[in-house]
């Protein structure tokens, strides 16, 4: 058997049920235990020997550029703050975790979501247009958050006593070898592999999810949502199965749904009383900009401009859907009369604006996008949406190097974010500063698991004209950790 490095990381193409299969491959099985409905489960005792929290973690850092790499992750920034926002709501209600959670929005139009070790949490955009409440999407979070916080992972060694953290991985390599070119070998290695794990996996399938729903509605309800969400979500799901027979969604193939589980989760959401949050315009905007951005925008210019042919019958979210599809086939001018119609509040106020100055810019109005960004700015000095926007607006109006110090302070306070280093890299060689942008294509590369050509960029960083002495010092450190990485990665075990 080639070591781990052949079997996992050296594929050259791999989509998305790659990792669907890791996820139900990986992350399956669960301890018999019960559970007091308003009480978390005590998770002490021998997980912990197979798999470390520290271990946990760092396998998650290696998986979560393999995530970046090979899934088409959103590099939308609303679309990104808005599930970061969400999924550390529910963090940091009470939830005692040692893991640096990390929640990623995937563009696929499937239903799923899944959980990785370490603190990797994942949604598609499918699922985020499926739900009709935020509680439901929240549900969803919750139980996959559950997943991490429970360490089921660890505890399927555990159980499994004669199974490696190395066997797993062995495992997922095999996977990936069988799907992407390995033949016969491949499936030889995935037979011999599989052939005891599969069996503990599938004894323990449904305590696994049990646990998860019950610990999940529990961070539901500390962070004052509303635990009817993952009741509403399972019928949701349920009805969508049904009315689309043949097409089951991926999200049922990691977490199997059944009439039981649907009334249970009812049962207990019954048993919570007070007032929860269970919708917000934050969510239906989201939601609104997911579909205009994963769909085709000409169909949706079709549908609505035919639906708005009655006066009134489209809804806000309806018509802010409108206008970034307008947008997106070149109709910048139709698309901001359109914003014209939305009505402005303390809610939605923020994010209307943010699609009118994109739009600008998009339509060449620089100026115009960067004075409103910057009043936008103002009140709203840490939102990194504005400054993603804001620092388009400058580079495009000629003052790349303001831009930089925007994305200097995104960076300051969301390090290794792959979104803003691919625009620092564009903004920084607009400002001729060759050093400052081959230094971000480098960690926009590290961040999606490209060490070889994150390498060639550090060192083309350290060879151009202009680099001060302080900033080499810092990028000769980076190419030390680059190493590290690399080898942490190819040698994990």
């Amino acid at each position: 058997m080639h070591n781990l490095q052949t079997w996992f990381f050296n594929v050259s193409l791999v989509i998305k049920r790659t990792l669907y299969a890791l996820c139900s491959m990986i992350v399956v099985a669960a301890s018999q235990v019960s559970i007091a409905d308003n009480n978390l489960p005590d998770i002490s005792g021998p997980a912990g020997a197979e798999l470390s929290i520290s271990k946990e973690i760092e396998l998650g850092q290696i998986l979560i550029s393999q995530v970046r790499g090979h899934l088409p992750v959103s590099n939308d920034p609303e679309l990104t703050q808005y599930i970061h926002s969400l999924g550390t709501r529910i963090t940091s209600a009470g939830i005692n975790s040692n893991f640096p959670f990390t929640f990623i929005l995937v563009n696929n139009s499937d239903i799923n979501a899944f959980a990785l070790p370490g603190g990797i949490v994942a949604i598609n955009t499918g699922l985020l247009t499926l739900s009709e409440k935020e509680s439901e999407v929240a549900s969803v979070f919750a139980h996959e958050i559950a997943h991490v916080t429970q360490r089921h992972i660890a505890r399927n060694f555990a159980n499994a006593k004669s199974f490696s953290v190395i066997s797993a991985l062995t495992l997922l390599g095999s996977i990936l070898a069988v799907a992407y070119g390995g033949g016969e070998l491949g499936q030889a290695a995935l037979i011999t592999t599989q052939s005891g794990l599969q069996e503990r996996q599938l004894a323990y399938s449904r305590s696994f999810e049990q646990e998860a729903d019950r610990v999940g509605m529990q961070f539901l309800v500390n962070a004052n949502i509303d635990p009817q969400g993952m009741p509403a979500f399972f019928e949701r799901l349920n009805k969508h199965t049904q009315l689309n027979r043949g097409q089951i969604p991926e999200f049922l193939s990691s977490h199997p749904l059944t009439s039981n589980r649907i009334s249970e989760s009812k049962s207990r959401a019954n048993q919570y009383s007070g007032s929860f949050t269970s919708n917000t315009i934050h969510f239906d905007y989201a939601k609104a900009r997911a579909i205009a951005i994963t769909n085709s925008p000409s169909q949706l210019v079709d549908f609505f401009r035919k639906k708005n042919k009655v006066p009134g019958s489209l809804s806000e979210t309806e018509t802010y859907t409108y206008a970034l599809s307008l947008s997106r086939i070149g109709r910048n001018q139709q698309a901001l009369q359109q914003l014209k119609l939305i009505s402005l509040n303390a809610d939605n106020e923020l994010t209307i604006k943010l699609a009118k100055a994109q739009i600008q810019i998009v339509d060449g109005q620089y100026v115009q996008a960067e004075k409103l960004l910057k009043s936008l700015e103002q009140i709203y000095p840490s939102n990194t949406s504005i400054k993603y926007y804001l620092a388009t607006a400058l580079s495009e109006n000629g003052n790349p190097q303001l831009a930089l110090q925007k994305l200097d302070q995104v960076n300051n306070t969301q390090p290794n974010n792959p979104i803003f280093d691919k625009l620092k890299a564009k903004t920084a060689s607009k400002a001729n500063l060759a050093w400052r942008s081959h230094e971000s294509l480098s960690d926009y590369y590290a961040a999606h698991g490209q060490y070889g050509t994150a390498m060639e960029q550090i060192q083309l960083s350290l060879r151009a004209s202009g680099i001060d002495s302080n900033s080499k010092a810092r990028i000769e450190a980076k190419k030390e950790q680059l190493r590290e990485a690399r080898k942490r990665r190819d040698n994990f075990k």
